[in-house]
């Protein structure tokens, strides 16, 4: 018998799951956080690192609570000329943008 995870866990999704969770900010209306399941550092970095260089993102931050636990969650305040999903949404395009520019020239 071990206490060992199962390595599975951390890449197959369930179906029940929902991959990505929007949570708007109820003080700051231009603030919202985002839980990516099944993730980790990788995609983290990737997106903070692509949404600190958009000119109207204030503050974007990933963080993975514990080793243990598969998820991310991603925090975006932007200056109010578009929303924290917009930033979001656009960021994604921009590196499937980019990934898809690698894949066909490499």
């Amino acid at each position: 018998m071990s206490n060992t995870p199962n390595a599975l866990e951390s890449l197959v999704m369930p179906e029940t799951l929902q991959k990505i969770t929007f949570y708007r900010d109820e003080k700051n209306k231009n603030c919202g956080y985002f839980k990516i399941e099944k993730e980790d550092h990788t995609l983290g970095h990737l997106i903070h690192t692509k949404l600190s260089k958009e000119k109207h993102v204030i503050f974007s931050g990933y963080k993975r609570t514990h080793p243990l636990e598969h998820f991310i969650y991603l925090k975006i305040v932007t200056s109010g000329f578009f929303s924290p999903k917009d930033a979001f949404d656009s960021v994604l395009k921009d590196l499937y943008i980019e990934f898809s520019y690698l894949e066909d020239n490499i």
